[in-house]
């Protein structure tokens, strides 16, 4: 009677586990995996390269005392990596960063040429305003620190007509003279805030690692951008995939949860 108490428990326990699901992140998509076969969960750790590896295998580590395989999700589905996207946003960035410096010396430059200065002076307008304003992170630390670039940006922008109404009024002298001071200043500021930018993406965009325990108890796991919650799909609400899907070899369905809906991947089509 006792095994048979047992048995039923393990039932139960086996037939929630099957109802709950780990949603994570790549790029701006949510994606799921079946709890079931999960081990743990830990921040990407150091990765050996190792011959002979699919591309998509970032290569070997240690956990504990097992040597396991670590798996892009990113290339396996074929995304950039994480790593490539941000060097691409910093690059864009640096570009923005400069074109700051080049504007805050093409307005010196027209203001001792006497003549007329034609860049942009909106700054919801000029190449890093429209990004700025339409950009959009759930990173907190990318979020925060860019809350930071409004003030002295804007500030930046209304140089231009304050040296060039004050050129008119007093003279060139006392237009140079704001235009110097906003270089030690706003400009100053906002260079600060770029570099601080850079590092903070770097740092903010780790990486997690899932790690799966296969039939043969040997672990591997696959690197995510990050982990978003653990939720409850039943049955009803899964779907099988289509033959025309995008990764339909690699799924085992598509959860539905209110107006949201998930791949759930099959991870053991993933390896």
């Amino acid at each position: 009677m006792k095994e048979e108490v047992e048995i039923i428990e393990q039932d139960d326990f086996n037939e929630e586990l099957e109802k709950q699901f780990l949603i994570f992140n790549i790029g701006s998509e949510k994606f799921a995996f079946s709890i079931k076969n999960i081990k743990e969960i830990i921040t990407k750790p150091k990765i050996n390269k190792a011959p002979n590896l699919p591309d998509y295998y970032l290569g070997m580590t240690k956990l504990r005392n097992d040597i396991l395989p670590l798996i892009s999700l990113r290339k396996r589905l074929g995304y950039k990596l994480l790593e490539s996207e941000n060097e691409e946003l910093i690059e864009m960035l640096h570009l923005r960063e400069k074109e700051h410096i080049d504007w805050l010396n093409e307005l010196e430059s027209s203001v001792r040429e006497n003549r007329d200065f034609r860049l942009q002076k909106d700054p919801t307008k000029c190449n890093f305003g429209r990004w700025y304003y339409s950009y959009r992170s759930d990173a907190f630390g990318i979020f925060s620190h860019l809350k930071k670039f409004e003030e002295p940006h804007k500030k930046i922008h209304q140089i231009a007509n304050r040296s060039l109404d004050t050129m008119k009024e007093e003279g060139q002298a006392a237009a140079l003279k704001i235009i110097n001071s906003a270089r030690d200043a706003e400009l100053k500021e906002l260079i600060t805030l770029f570099e601080n930018l850079y590092q903070t993406i770097r740092e903010e965009q780790r990486e997690t690692a899932i790690i799966f325990m296969d039939n043969d108890n040997k672990q591997y796991g696959f690197v995510v951008d990050k982990i978003d919650r653990i939720i409850e799909i039943t049955n009803e609400n899964i779907d099988f995939p289509s033959k025309d899907s995008q990764f339909q070899e690699y799924l085992k369905g598509i959860g539905k949860v209110g107006d949201d809906f998930y791949l759930i991947f099959s991870e053991s089509s993933l390896k």
